[in-house]
């Protein structure tokens, strides 16, 4: 495992070029991109250009988005990243990523259960089937604070059972789960749980902490603290247990918080790949930082 950045998840506003030199001098091994907003960038700047750059940086690839970043979004916008996919995958291919993720909102106002379910696994389906050609897999997140599903007219697929058995619905052999420490304590679930995956249903992995003094009926996806700073979550447990699946992919902090818009870019990247890697030393783990070319 290595910890990887993705800009936006601390409020960094990059695009790949920059994003490199900024996950570089911060201390990430790896780099995640929004390949779903940036592959004109990527184009533009050149494949062998840009691959050159992250090599010279020491840096892995880590995982892409290249879907809308929500399955259940509306027909228009789903039909226009399926339209651009193959595009997209192509060049997340040229670059090296095979991880690929989106997001299952846990309620809708408009379908039911049976109804969201098809609905999440038909799009599930036909997104991991244009990335088959591409050699990529697909992750799927469940969300599970009651704050974001408690006020829905449907709840939906909000643990790690209910996505598993989502993820049999749509039965394609290149589909997983994204993982997040979060929605896994939130979820109060366990490293037993954790063992249910193979390694290579785990497609990549987040890590944050819950606010401090705040039950878990009462954590919002809106506000979370870096990982390992409240003690909130037990990370070390959820990064050993990643660790004996056979889990050696990209961990990557996604702590939402108004201050990071606050905060010099560098020094937030600083303090996130900080918090990551010393998450991995206090689970007994390796923590790699970027590789001399």
């Amino acid at each position: 495992m290595f910890a990887s950045l993705m800009p936006d998840l601390i409020a960094i506003d990059a695009g790949p070029a920059e994003a490199v030199k900024v996950a570089a001098r911060a201390g990430f091994a790896g780099l995640d991109l929004r390949l779903n907003r940036f592959t004109p960038d990527i184009e533009r700047l050149g494949i062998e250009r840009f691959t050159d750059a992250v090599e010279a940086a020491g840096l892995r690839v880590g995982y892409c988005s290249l879907t809308a970043q929500k399955i259940g979004v509306d027909e228009e916008e789903w039909r226009a990243g399926i339209a651009a996919l193959p595009g997209r995958a192509r060049v997340a291919q040229s670059l090296g990523y095979t991880r690929a993720t989106s997001v299952v909102v846990p309620f809708s106002d408009d379908l039911d259960a049976e109804a969201n379910a098809e609905l999440h696994a038909t799009r599930t389906r036909e997104a991991a089937d244009i990335f088959a050609d591409f050699d990529i897999s697909f992750g799927l997140e469940y969300v599970s604070p009651q704050t974001r599903w408690r006020d829905g007219k449907h709840p939906f697929v909000r643990t790690l059972d209910g996505l598993l058995s989502l993820l049999e619905r749509v039965d394609r052999p290149n589909t997983g789960v994204m993982l997040d420490c979060f929605h896994w304590a939130c979820a109060e679930e366990t490293a037993d749980d954790l063992r249910k995956l193979r390694p290579e249903q785990i497609i990549a992995v987040h890590v944050n902490d819950l606010v401090a003094d705040r039950p878990l009926s009462e954590q919002t996806v809106m506000e979370r603290e870096l990982p390992g700073v409240t003690g909130g979550v037990d990370i070390e447990t959820f990064l050993r247990t990643l660790a004996e699946i056979g889990y050696t992919g990209p961990v990557t902090a996604e702590p939402t918080n108004p201050r990071w818009k606050l905060t010099a870019r560098q020094t937030a990247a600083a303090e996130t790949a900080d918090s990551i890697n010393a998450c991995l030393r206090r689970a007994g783990l390796p923590a790699p930082t970027p590789a001399s070319p």
